[in-house]
Formats: C-alpha cells, structure tokens, sequence
C-alpha cells in the first residue's frame, strides 16, 4: 500500500501561484462583473480564476437548481496543511470584504472551522429532447408534434436523451420531478477522482468524499441580494475538480443500532475503582528450633505470606 507523501505535495503546492495560501492572490484577481453577480477573475487571462486548497444532502428550491454540495474542514496534522487552512479561510474572508455590500456574508464561510464548495448538477439544454425512457410517465409536448425538426440540431440529427441523464440515480421521491425537467436539463457529473487518477462514480462520490483528505479546485462567485431581509450577500465556489489524496476512514461503531440488543460492556471503566488497601503486617514469631517434623515445615510456609 502506498501512502501518500504530505509532505512533498504540501512543498510543490506552494510554488503554484494558484494555490490559496500564495502571497500574490489579491495581486492576481479581482472582482468583475459576471452572470448575475461578480466572479473573481484573473487579471492576465480574463478568465475565472481558478484557485486550490486541500482539505477535508444538498438542499434546493426547484430541482433544476439542485446543487452538489460539500463542507471542507482543517486536516489536522497533514504537514503544513492545517495552518493552510486558516490562512485559506482568512483569504477568502478577505476577498469577500473587497466587495461586500451588506453585513451578512451567506454561504461560502459557515464558521471559522469549515467552508462550503459546491457546483450545480444540471445544466440547461440548447434544445429539448424527447422524455426520459425511465421517466413513470411519457411527457408529449404539442409543440415537438407540430414542429418535430425543434428535437434535431442544425445537422438534422434527431437529438436523443443521453445515457447519463435517462439513468440519472436518485431517490424515488424525486423521480417525477427529475423526470420533468430531463428534456430541458442534462445532469453532469462531479469531476471526482480517487488516488490513482480513476473517475468515481455520481452514486459513489458521497461515500468517497467522507472524511478524505481532499485537493479542490473551483472558481469564486458573488450575488447581491438586495431584495432579501436583511440585506444579503452571497458568496460561492464552482468546484472544477476534485483530487482525493487520501481516502477516509469510516468511523468505528462502538454502540449497536438496535437498543433492543442491550448495553454495550467495557472490559475497562472511565472510573477506576479505588486501590486496595493492603492488610496490616503481622509479626512472626519463630518457634523454638527444637520443633521438628510437619510441624517446623508449617512455620516455614507461614513465613513466606505473612510479609509484605
């Protein structure tokens, strides 16, 4: 088994001008305007920039706006990873106060221990295509029947639904929902891969993801959201990939599930019990050297276990 070399990463991590704890960050982006709010931008490239940390049930509104979501804490003890993390966490609260509007920053920051990462699971369509074959009930739309070239692209292909959108995993209090919005919407996966490189799996990546060590890359977005009581601000990240350096371990189950079973019993307790104290010395008095057979070998055993 290979283990992974903290250590060497965390060093070649700090020589990429990209990194979260680089000097020259604020120096290299800024904010400027995007989509329907700001997105932290590099200023050579005129693109998002991408910054990368490493560390350790998503809830929506509308099920298109379904969102992977995922909360990084400190890695503590992962050579020069830990103190990274705070000084991540104070450049990002310094980022956000460059264009802050209000007093409540939401979403990116929970607390001083942990920070948010997150990325939408379904993107729009160019064009709608035919209902989902796994759909519970077949959507037929007025408009594909008299127009059926508005289902085919500017080749004339006929556009069909994707495998990895028909079988989309879900729970089955969702499957109606999700299956109205598959023809308008295409679900893609989270950029996730394990120790060797390998693609994880959508149904996978919860499991994966718990209690690893992690490196994220992803882009800074910002909302303004006046219309909100109080004032908002809304900061997020749009993961781009995700990189598991080392895997999690699950957690020891100690106590049973099934309170019916019993207590669980310790072979120690948190309370030691108190010493004992030991019997008081007793002197002995040797008989006279005069006495002979059974009875001068019992003076001898007695001897051994009356001194302490």
């Amino acid at each position: 088994m290979t283990i992974f070399d903290f250590a060497a990463h965390h060093a070649a991590l700090k020589q990429n001008p990209n990194y979260a704890v680089h000097p020259q960050i604020l120096q290299q982006a800024e904010w400027r305007p995007g989509g329907t709010g700001h997105i932290f931008t590099d200023k050579s490239t005129d693109e998002p920039f991408i910054g990368m940390c490493s560390y350790l049930e998503p809830k929506f509104r509308a099920i298109e706006k379904a969102k992977y979501q995922f909360v990084g804490g400190r890695t503590h003890s992962k050579n020069g990873f830990d103190e990274d993390f705070a000084r991540t966490h104070a450049l990002l609260n310094n980022i956000q106060n460059t264009i802050v509007v209000s007093h409540n920053k939401k979403d990116m920051l929970l607390d001083v221990q942990s920070m948010c990462f997150a990325r939408n699971i379904f993107e729009k369509r160019e064009h709608a295509v035919p209902d989902s074959p796994t759909a519970s009930h077949c959507t037929v739309f007025l408009e594909d029947l008299e127009n059926p070239s508005d289902t085919s692209n500017s080749t004339g292909e006929v556009l069909k639904m994707d495998e990895e959108t028909a079988n989309w995993p879900v729970d089955d209090k969702f499957s109606n929902d999700i299956a109205n919005i598959k023809p308008f919407y295409k679900a893609v996966p989270l950029p996730v891969y394990d120790k060797n490189d390998m693609f994880i799996e959508p149904a996978n990546v919860n499991k994966a993801l718990c209690n690893a060590v992690t490196e994220i890359h992803f882009t800074l977005h910002h909302t303004y959201l006046p219309k909100n009581t109080p004032l908002q601000d809304s900061f997020h990240t749009n993961i781009e990939q995700i990189l598991i350096l080392q895997g999690g371990k699950s957690a020891m189950k100690i106590y049973t599930s099934d309170p019916c079973a019993g207590p669980v019993k310790f072979t120690t307790h948190h309370t030691p019990p108190p010493p004992k104290v030991p019997p008081a010395k007793r002197s002995h008095i040797e008989e006279s050297k005069t006495t002979k057979g059974k009875e001068k070998e019992k003076i001898r055993r007695t001897s051994v276990y009356v001194f302490h």
